[in-house]
């Protein structure tokens, strides 16, 4: 879209002077620009900037900053200068064209190459873009429609060999020019030429030996394509989508999201093989686009049609698992490199093969992450979280041993640890619980293989990696595990805690298994370090069986002891449920134990013991609190005592007992103490207690 209108030819002559006479340090705005269309590159904006100007490609860039200045000229520059700015642009350069044109500098970013195909892209060693990646390899093709409708402005998918369709007119794209046979926008515009929108710029060759000019054919007619099936266009719909968000999470990706360029290695394999099984005629394992469109596949394997083939073949065999072995078994090589290639692939290419990918080296295979492993480490607790023990743990097969719950636990934390690393079991071990015995974590690793748990531990496990990766916890684990906890909740603190909730201490039992659940969840660490002499089964029991008021009072104690050490952190944490929508909510309401003091368990059940005090202190007597809670004065007075409440004197004496009297009554005349109370009208209690006296 133009912001003013196009100049006239006297116009047009005067601007290009002034264009060509900027030889000053700094930008000048431009007269009038031309606003970029969505999905345009960079090269095609500036070839109609140029076009509209009547300015070469170089004068052009010149004007717009692109081109360095020196001394007042521009520096040289060729047609490869111009394909590095398709590809990227520097700061100075997007500023340069945001002064002459006011244009923001980030719309001027999004129209290059490494924005367009950010999450697709894979580097060499020397930084440079791989050619082994989807984004590495230039396409050329294009639609006629498209360009007749938009005056010759170019789309940016197009350039990329995984554009093969063109979803608004439902046709295949044109791979070639029709009048020199040669793939248009291979190589940059010339500088030295004045574009022409529309219209082919490949160099031919001339009359003379060595004359060249360029061939200007109008690539909007005499251009005719394939009508594009529904399953062509489905493809190209998924791979633009999985080019924007940067990830696939349907078909063998469902439940561990895989990156883009990752994906995109996958669908290159499958469509290689299906195009192998297409052109050799087993067309009985591959759901093909259709008839017409295979009818032109020979001799187009590298075009727009096998492309477009290739690539619905492949998308639709990643919808199903099954789909995919049947699609590469007998036709893929078994040396063939699919290093590249997501993990669930990966295992399905073993799987075609008839053998079983060990989990240990799906995890491995994930897509590599940035962060040092340490790193992870510090979000991971030695043992994995309860909720994905549970869920997760491996189960062993029939006639196997067994392995203790612990072992699991710490195996589960180690895979996490090294999942996308080159780490091993050991080195992972190492820095989360070194005292692990590592042959047996490598053993429970080894129990996923073959069994229906494989996929679906391994997979959870990467979706919990990627997660942890993406976010930061509220809790660093490495400092937790280095914690000294020789104090924690010395056996003293655990006798108190009881008497106040009235519960049993257990002779030393309950204490120990008590300091141990909390120095696990604590420090996130193998209860084995704490107490070896205890089992995981056996505090999992108690734990489960922990009243609730039990377990609040640990945890304010872990929170006591974590607050000496100036650590203000939770005292446990886990990942959030929607990691794993499978994850159940755990059962917090806890267990139960027998009261120490059963009549203090059923005053609570009526009447809190606080009311209780509160009432005696207001004036009630215990003979009426007694009455309200359904027990004994004596509980009552017990009740009072134990929260130290001074209790008022008792009824007076209303009997004056002549205590001589009842001795001679007892000593001299031989009566009874019931016979002395008749006399002296009071209880034979009284009397004993007068004779004792």
């Amino acid at each position: 879209m133009l912001v003013a209108a196009r100049p006239t030819d006297r116009a047009n002559a005067s601007r290009r002077r002034d264009m060509i006479t900027a030889t000053t340090a700094s930008v000048r705005p431009l007269p009038f620009r031309v606003r970029p269309l969505p999905d345009e590159p960079f090269d095609s904006w500036l070839e109609v900037m140029a076009a509209h100007y009547r300015a070469t490609v170089g004068e052009t860039a010149y004007a717009l900053g692109l081109i360095e200045r020196r001394d007042g000229r521009p520096a040289s520059a060729d047609e490869t200068t111009v394909s590095g700015w398709t590809t990227q642009l520097s700061d100075e350069q997007a500023k340069g064209l945001a002064l002459s044109t006011g244009i923001a500098e980030a719309q001027f970013h999004e129209m290059t190459r490494m924005w367009f195909a950010r999450h697709m892209i894979r580097f060499t060693r020397t930084g440079r873009i791989s050619n082994q990646c989807a984004a590495g390899v230039s396409g050329g093709r294009y639609c006629a429609d498209c360009l007749l409708d938009s005056g010759g402005r170019w789309r940016m998918s197009w350039q990329f060999t995984l554009g093969f369709a063109c979803l608004r007119h439902r046709r295949l794209l044109a791979d070639f020019c029709p009048a020199c046979g040669a793939p248009p926008r291979r190589r940059g515009h010339l500088l030295g030429q004045i574009p022409e929108p529309g219209r082919c710029h490949n160099s031919v060759q001339g009359g003379g030996r060595f004359s060249r000019h360029p061939c200007h054919a109008d690539l909007t007619i005499g251009v005719e394509t394939e009508p594009a099936p529904e399953g062509v266009l489905t493809a190209q719909r998924l791979m633009m989508r999985t080019m924007s968000t940067g990830e696939a999470h349907t078909g063998i990706y469902t439940g561990a999201p895989q990156p883009a360029v990752r994906v995109f290695e996958d669908i290159r394999l499958l469509s290689r093989v299906a195009l192998r099984a297409i052109t050799a005629g087993d067309t009985d394992v591959i759901a093909t686009p259709g008839r017409d469109l295979v009818e032109h596949l020979r001799g187009h394997e590298a075009g727009a049609v096998g492309a477009a083939i290739g690539s619905a073949a492949a998308v639709g065999a990643i919808a199903d698992p099954y789909q995919v072995v049947r699609l590469i078994r007998g036709r893929l090589a078994p040396n063939a490199v699919s290093t590249l290639c997501t993990p669930q692939l990966q295992a399905l290419i073993a799987a075609s093969f008839g053998r079983t990918r060990r989990p240990t080296a799906f995890l491995q295979s994930a897509p590599m992450s940035e962060r040092n492993p340490a790193d992870r480490a510090r979000k991971v607790p030695a043992r994995i979280w309860v909720a994905w023990m549970r869920l997760y743990g491996p189960t062993p097969m029939p006639g196997t041993r067994s392995v203790g719950r612990e072992i699991i636990a710490v195996a589960m934390s180690a895979a996490v640890v090294f999942a996308g690393t080159r780490l091993t079991h050991s080195a992972a071990l190492a820095l989360i619980d070194p005292s692990a015995p590592v042959r047996q974590v490598t053993y429970v690793m080894r129990m996923l293989a073959g069994t229906d748990q494989d996929s679906t531990t391994a997979l959870a496990l990467l979706r919990l990696t990627a997660w942890l990766d993406d976010h930061d916890v509220p809790i660093d684990y490495a400092r937790r595990r280095a914690l000294d906890c020789r104090d924690l909740l010395v056996e003293e603190e655990w006798d108190q805690i009881c008497h106040e909730l009235n519960l049993t201490p257990g002779g030393g039992g309950r204490w120990r298994r008590a300091r141990a659940l909390l120095y696990r969840e604590l420090t996130g660490n193998a209860a084995r370090s704490a107490d070896p002499k205890l089992t995981a089964v056996e505090l999992d029991r108690f734990g489960d069986n922990l009243p609730a008021s039990a377990r609040d009072a640990l945890n304010r104690v872990g929170l006591r002891f974590l607050a000496g050490r100036g650590i203000n952190e939770p005292l446990t944490w886990a990942p959030p449920l929607e990691v794993s929508p499978e994850i159940a909510p755990e059962d917090s309401t806890g267990g139960g134990w027998p009261a120490a003091r059963p009549a203090f368990a059923a005053v609570e059940e009526k009447l809190p013991l606080d009311e209780i005090v509160v009432g005696y202190v207001s004036g009630a007597t215990t003979y009426e609190l007694a009455e309200m809670a359904g027990v004994s004065r004596q509980t009552i007075s017990r009740i009072l005592a134990d929260a130290s409440t001074p209790t008022r004197r008792g009824r007076p004496v209303t009997v004056d007992i002549d205590v001589a009297r009842v001795r001679h009554l007892y000593e001299v005349e031989r009566k009874t103490m019931a016979q002395i109370a008749d006399i002296m009208g009071c209880s034979p209690n009284t009397i004993c207690r007068r004779l004792r006296d």
